[in-house]
């Protein structure tokens, strides 16, 4: 008798949430994780086991050791995160048993073990700009001390082979071509707008509803320019008055526009105080629904936001004064090339 399938997706982001959505659908049996910093707007709406925080005081790093009080915080910060480990290893273990298993979303988070363990894994892309960064082969190590590591929930590899080089993983969902020697054959491209064109009425709706969006929700009429923001000033890319600057010259050169701020998903700044002459749209669903459902803004800008590429049917800006950033300036210029490229 063929055992019965199910999904485990584990996901950190509403963008590779929706990306899952549309390539298999939503399956109430399926076993939905979300991180801590999966918005709980969507959440709410999926039937899923959520993630205990694991990041310490410092974010996800360790507090200093050079303290009792820091070596006291990586102590608690430690336990909190084998009882989260443990009790989910537990629980996927009652909800598994005899099912034929396969594993979806993010294998560079904590948590993810099940994506090194199963042989059937995929990774569903959470934002292109993960593959400009270097993807680390398959570590190699002692396979008994690997094991024991593994059941212990302490497993030595480098995030960037969560990306898609290890031996487990099977398909890398992207929404572009990738050519990358420890990725070869696992990449599948898929298309956005090919995908939620194959669905019915019916099934569209059920995952605008997930994401709290009828077809109605916003009207982008006339002339308008939607901003897409980072959070760079949060992950420490660029300070909070650069990034604030920018954002202010790009309003001001569009000044004669009706301006939309459609703020990233962990982007926590208040742009209704900030910038209170612009209508700021809800943050917690992935920006390429509104296209998907014939929202078009007349222009639609950003720093390095691959998002922008979702809007054919508007012109698209990308910031072209000074960026303070290395890497920023980077991103901007493969964006720029991508864009001249679909041109």
């Amino acid at each position: 008798m063929a055992k019965e399938k199910i999904n485990i997706c584990l996901f950190i982001t509403v963008y590779s949430f929706f990306l899952y959505l549309l390539i298999n659908g939503y399956n109430e049996k399926d076993i939905f994780i979300f991180t801590d910093l999966f918005p709980k707007e969507v959440s709410k709406n999926v039937k899923h086991i959520q993630l205990p925080p694991i990041s310490f005081k410092d974010g996800a790093k360790m507090a200093p050791l050079n303290s009792v009080e820091g070596i006291f915080e990586n102590v608690i910060g430690y336990m909190r995160y084998f009882y989260g480990y443990l009790k989910l290893r537990i629980l996927l273990f009652i909800k598994t048993l005899n099912k034929d298993v396969e594993v979806y979303g993010h294998a560079h988070t904590p948590f993810s073990f099940m994506f090194y363990e199963n042989d059937n894994s995929n990774i569903i892309e959470d934002g292109l700009s993960n593959y400009t960064i270097k993807i680390s082969e398959t570590h190699k190590i002692n396979p008994l001390l690997d094991t024991i590591l593994h059941i212990c929930g302490i497993y030595f590899l480098s995030n960037t082979e969560g990306f898609g080089s290890h031996k487990n993983i099977k398909n890398v969902y992207l929404t572009k071509e990738f050519d990358h020697p420890l990725l070869k054959n696992k990449v599948k491209v898929i298309d956005i707008e090919e995908l939620w064109a194959n669905l019915s009425i019916n099934e569209q709706d059920k995952i605008l509803s997930i994401f709290n969006i009828n077809r109605n929700s916003y009207n982008l009429k006339g002339k308008t320019l939607l901003l897409l923001t980072q959070p760079f000033s949060q992950e420490g890319h660029l300070t909070l008055n650069q990034e604030l600057t920018i954002y202010s010259e790009i309003i001001e050169k569009f000044d004669d526009y009706e301006i939309f701020i459609k703020p990233h998903p962990r982007d926590d700044k208040n742009y209704e105080e900030i910038f209170p002459k612009v209508t700021v749209i809800e943050k917690t669903f992935p920006i390429e629904i509104l296209s998907l459902i014939g929202i078009n803004p007349t222009v639609v800008g950003s720093i390095i936001s691959n998002s922008l590429l979702n809007f054919k049917e508007s012109e698209i800006y990308v910031y072209d004064g000074e960026l303070h950033n290395e890497r920023l300036n980077n991103l901007r210029e493969d964006l720029i090339k991508i864009i001249n490229d679909e041109e």
